[in-house]
């Protein structure tokens, strides 16, 4: 059974159980082939993307966090997937797609402890909302990352998307220059947990009911969490009266 989040607006954000994959598989690669080829797909389910997607979602279900945004239809309009790679048996996706001479997966183990993939990211085409809904996806899928203080995250990204990270001040670092895949330029991508800190501490108000102790200027910064009125995936906020520490990391000003 799903599991509910939030209600933001007019959508709401859900952790889907295994039997979501194949609605999330179907949304992903008509989303992809919209976007990317301008034109619907005339079949998804005989295609080869979705069997792809979908097998390799179901492999890594055990691993991972799926984040999807409803409409009041109930339709998904927005995914994202988070996966942790700390022991995980199964290959991961960039390593398929461009092989092991990247990266070195036991040295970024052994320098960042922490592993994780995020991917099937995709927003409906006629969703609208200023951004806002992209920053939800990412603060869920990323907030598992912030339960430690090391940790590295890979993707495979379009250069579009690329861009969009840097403008939200996301450091990623291309791997290569890329290749085609699901219609599109995809490029290998790391991102260090510190990458991700000015991301959140900026935005985390939009998703997360805690606030930050700005008057300490002093490292780390402290995350106080109020009263809980949301059902959080990954663990993420699990003491109400609690707090979380976000490492390294300056208060900077909160506005969407």
């Amino acid at each position: 059974m799903d599991r509910f989040i939030t209600h933001q607006g007019d959508i709401s954000l859900w952790q889907i159980d295994k039997k979501g994959i194949a609605s999330l598989a179907k949304f992903v690669v008509e989303e992809n082939f919209m976007h990317h080829e301008g034109k619907m797909l005339s079949s998804c389910e005989s295609s080869e993307e979705y069997h792809h997607v979908l097998q390799e979602e179901q492999a890594f279900y055990e691993y991972s966090s799926i984040i999807v945004a409803k409409n009041t239809q109930g339709d998904i309009i927005g995914a994202i997937r988070i996966a942790c790679w700390d022991k995980n048996p199964h290959t991961i996706p960039l390593v398929k797609l461009f092989g092991d001479h990247l990266i070195d997966l036991e040295q970024l183990r052994h320098d960042h402890k922490h592993l994780w993939h995020i991917g099937r990211f995709a927003i409906n085409r006629n969703y609208t909302d200023n951004g806002r809904l992209f920053k939800l996806l990412m603060l869920y899928a990323i907030s598992p990352i912030f339960r430690y203080n090391r940790g590295v995250l890979l993707a495979e990204i379009d250069q579009k998307l690329l861009r969009t990270l840097g403008a939200l001040h996301i450091q990623a670092t291309p791997l290569s220059k890329g290749i085609s895949y699901l219609g599109s330029t995809t490029i290998p991508i790391t991102i260090y947990k510190e990458g991700l800190d000015e991301f959140m501490l900026k935005y985390a108000y939009l998703a997360f009911d805690i606030q930050f102790r700005e008057t300490q200027r002093e490292l780390p910064e402290w995350v106080k969490i109020k009263p809980r009125t949301q059902n959080y995936p990954n663990g993420y906020c699990q003491d109400n009266q609690g707090y979380r520490t976000f490492a390294n990391v300056k208060p900077i000003n909160k506005r969407c």
